[in-house]
């Protein structure tokens, strides 16, 4: 196994030239293309420095290449760099309760391989676990790879209160996981960094490494699925709270006169009122009452097996039972909306999830609640859309948590095998 145990010292020449190292490759993997001249105008580095930690970076770390001469302006024309993206790779992981989608990428982001398997919920930790050891290993070793590549590290994004100081998932309602370490439960079993944090937080951080959030430096994405949550980005970086559970968007109280209760134990949460499996359960209850719908013709009366879905689509064909419970859960989901935007003043509000799937309907009923509970006149003309990336979305959430790590030069490769350098802090 690779050590990734490593330290760098603080305070001399070797930690400043690290820093100024992780300030240039910034900002070449910022720019499309960028030469050597733009870079010391940009970085407020001296010539000599910069063709330094431009010459490493191609032949050491192999994290730059040349691509070519630049437009002259009347000199000698720019030899141009570019971020090494195509050649190097990281696996990322949507660890979900009904299934796993693994996917092997490169650093730009594009898709090489792609394998999902189903996941054995009542199999327990252990042999999930197991499970995608395997999937990693696979991906690991596909033959679309380029020859003498590196696998930097897999991000797995899961649903779960994450406890960043002990490095652990506290606590998953979803899989019913307390205190467990998915770090060690793969580290023999995988040959390179193993890294994870909750999927919405890891939904927001794919958006500001490659969707949206690159032209933002405060937007919150919230994710509206089986469950609810939201990765809150702000100045450009990650809100985490003091141990890593900021976020946890579905359990504030929404309606304290609730008598529904939440996976979490509590009354009126917003997940336990406008959640997927919220709504399905609002509209089932009502069909047991004998209300008329089509969900009694689209589930073929069996009344158990009506999905958020099939909620969302009768909303659509104008079906009044389903038109009322998708509407009274948007309105729960923009007020709860309307007061983060209150709370964080975001630039903008991106929603991924399943039920967001659902389209206009689901788009249209929660930007009218919003507008009506803002508190800021500015914050009525605020951008609320989908997430990039679609389903993707917590796949390149997990890309990019491996991605910071190579960016910040926290993983660097020893003898061809991916090692822990320490942080910057």
């Amino acid at each position: 196994m690779a050590d990734f145990n490593t330290r760098m010292p603080k305070g001399n020449a070797v930690y400043i030239n690290r820093l100024n190292k992780i300030k240039i490759l910034g900002l070449i993997r910022d720019y499309s293309t960028i030469s050597r001249a733009e870079l010391v105008t940009k970085s407020g580095l001296s010539a000599p420095t910069v063709t330094r930690i431009v010459s490493s970076l191609i032949r050491d770390e192999k994290l730059v290449k040349s691509i070519g001469m630049g437009s002259s302006n009347g000199g000698r024309p720019p030899v141009m760099l570019k971020f090494n993206g195509k050649k190097n790779y990281v696996i990322g992981i949507d660890l979900g309760a009904t299934a796993i989608r693994g996917v092997l990428s490169d650093m730009n982001g594009e898709f090489l391989e792609e394998i999902e398997i189903k996941t054995r919920l009542e199999a327990g930790f252990d042999e999930i676990m197991e499970d995608v050891a395997n999937l990693i290993n696979n991906l690991a070793a596909s033959k679309k790879r380029s020859a003498r590549s590196i696998v930097y590290g897999a991000g797995i994004a899961v649903a779960g209160l994450i406890d960043m100081k002990k490095n652990i998932v506290e606590y998953s309602p979803v899989f019913n996981w307390n205190k467990v370490d998915i770090v060690k439960a793969l580290e023999d079993k995988v040959d390179f960094p193993v890294i994870f944090d909750n999927v919405t937080r890891l939904m927001a951080l794919g958006g500001l490494c490659y969707g949206k959030g690159q032209r933002s430096m405060n937007f919150i994405c919230v994710n509206v699925g089986y469950g609810i949550g939201s990765g809150i980005i702000v100045n450009g970086a990650l809100l985490t709270g003091s141990r890593g559970f900021a976020g946890e968007f579905g359990h504030i109280t929404i309606d304290k006169e609730s008598d529904i209760q939440c996976s979490c134990k509590k009354y009126g949460c917003l997940e336990a009122l406008a959640s997927g499996k919220a709504i399905a359960l609002t509209a089932q209850s009502r069909l047991a009452r004998g209300q008329n719908s089509l969900l009694n013709e689209m589930s073929e009366g069996d009344i158990s097996s009506v999905t958020a879905k099939m909620v969302a689509d009768a909303a659509n064909n104008g079906d009044e039972l389903a038109l009322n419970v998708f509407k009274r859960a948007m309105e729960y989901i923009g007020i709860g909306i309307a007061n983060l935007v209150n709370l964080f003043n975001p630039e903008m509000i991106v929603i991924g999830g399943g039920v967001s799937m659902a389209g206009d309907i689901f788009f249209d009923n929660i930007k009218e609640v919003v507008e009506k509970h803002v508190m800021q006149p500015g914050s009525r003309e605020l951008n609320i859309s989908p997430v990039a990336h679609g389903e993707n979305a917590a796949i390149m959430g997990a890309f990019a948590l491996i991605l910071n790590k190579v960016l910040n030069l926290e993983f660097v490769v020893q003898d061809r095998a991916v090692v822990y350098a320490g942080t910057t802090d």
